[in-house]
């Protein structure tokens, strides 16, 4: 992802505490402020140390959050404030040092220039002075918008370069986040890729082995089936051999009775002359046998 695409994004993002904190460390480093030391005050023969009472109690982040809050401004008007910041760390020399109030003169004065010259219509000045809560009056900030401005000589054009340089510790932070996310996508798809393979390769596996018990069961089918058709074949061997022992005891039974095969229909009812002889010798006998019978000779 490129520092474009980043800042994109970046503009997007609502104002978070990180912000606000990197905001008033850089607004820190600009210059250095000479804290008040405690004087020594005399009542009744004890010394006291007594601070001296100003209107700097509050803290930079504070005074921040409350501007943020009360003018609504978004995130990509208040980062572009450390471009002048930055601008303004380089000019003034390394041994300056201010007031108390001057860092959150410094940081007002920018965040003014920075919403005059990217947005169509800002705040007027008299409206920050009520952001401010009592804590700069109306002269203090348009004096302090004069000096930044003179300090930076006109030089207020905000350019892109210049803000992905200023801002690339959170530009980092996004593209770290977002390669991540992709990286985990990556990794996600990869093992749902590993999942269904290795679902495939059960299936398969499976699918496998049954065609083999297929294989085996159509095997043993066969094998029975073999063995039933060789055991059908033998019976029906035995069964024809049988047979042919059958057809071969009537072919010579058959053979045996040679007698009538030569004798026709027609010569089985034709007497011969040595059956008309004995028939001829039969009735005979049967006459004398009656005669004798009867008491009678017949001559």
């Amino acid at each position: 992802m490129s520092d474009r695409e980043a800042l994109r994004i970046f503009s997007r993002q609502p104002v978070s505490e990180e912000m606000i904190s990197f905001l008033a460390s850089t607004t820190s480093s600009v210059i250095q402020v000479k804290t008040p030391k405690p004087h020594k005050v005399s009542m009744n023969d004890s010394n006291l140390l007594i601070s001296p009472v100003c209107k700097t109690h509050v803290s930079l982040s504070v005074f921040i959050k409350k501007l943020i809050k009360y003018s609504n401004v978004q995130t990509p008007t208040l980062m572009a404030s450390l471009i002048y910041l930055n601008k303004l760390r380089n000019i003034l020399p390394a041994n300056a040092v201010g007031m108390e109030t001057t860092r959150h003169r410094i940081f007002l004065g920018a965040l003014i220039l920075s919403a005059k010259s990217l947005n169509d219509s800002s705040p007027m000045n008299k409206h920050w002075t009520k952001y401010t809560d009592g804590l700069l009056t109306i002269e203090e900030v348009n004096m302090a918008e004069r000096e930044l401005i003179g300090l930076l000589k006109w030089d207020i054009n905000v350019k892109e370069d210049e803000l992905i340089l200023v801002l690339q510790p959170f530009l980092t932070s996004i593209k770290n986040n977002i390669r991540k996310k992709n990286q985990d996508e990556c990794n996600a798809k990869i093992n749902y890729y590993r999942l269904s393979n290795t679902y495939k390769c059960a299936g398969s596996r499976s699918n496998s082995s049954n065609s083999i018990s297929s294989i085996k069961s159509s095997m043993s089918l066969n094998s029975s089936q073999s063995s039933l058709s060789l055991h059908s074949n033998s019976s029906s061997s035995y069964n024809l051999s049988s047979f042919d022992e059958q057809d071969e005891y009537a072919s010579s039974s058959k053979q045996d009775r040679i007698p009538l095969s030569g004798k026709s229909v027609n010569t089985l009812n034709i007497p011969t002359e040595h059956d008309k002889a004995k028939c001829m010798y039969s009735n005979y006998n049967q006459s004398g046998i009656n005669v004798i019978n009867n008491e009678r000779i017949l001559v």
